[in-house]
């Protein structure tokens, strides 16, 4: 069984509560990632995804570069342990119909990122099942 742990992201991305839709916009980009975690005072308090971006900025007309990530930020954050199978994060990301999780060490603390290409990048699998 492959476990979270064994494809999370450990290098994660963060921007400040203060950071713009923008910042976070040029962050995917520079970096190819679909979100970034917003701090304040050095803790996770909420994600912004593309799909954010998309519904909640560029759908609505609003300004990219004077709205704030934290005005838009999922505060709500999923996570999964990181001796979790892959099956039961794929689960959660349906059940709660996001494609992005925090992942946790047993606490709350959030020490890795799992998305959905994570799970569907068969490469990585070096022919071991789920």
């Amino acid at each position: 069984m492959i476990k979270v742990k064994d494809r999370m992201a450990t290098g994660f991305q963060t921007l400040d509560d203060s950071s713009t839709t923008e910042d976070v916009a040029k962050v995917c980009a520079a970096k190819k990632i679909g979100s970034v975690f917003i701090t304040k005072g050095g803790d996770v308090k909420g994600i912004v995804t593309e799909t954010d971006l998309v519904q909640k900025v560029i759908a609505k007309g609003l300004s990219y570069s004077s709205t704030l990530a934290s005005d838009i930020m999922s505060t709500k954050l999923i996570t999964v342990e990181k001796n979790a199978s892959l099956v039961d994060a794929g689960d959660m990301m349906d059940r709660h119909h996001v494609r992005h999780l925090g992942v946790t060490d047993g606490s709350d603390k959030i020490i890795g990122i799992i998305s959905v290409r994570d799970l569907i990048h068969p490469i990585y699998t070096d022919g071991e099942g789920w």
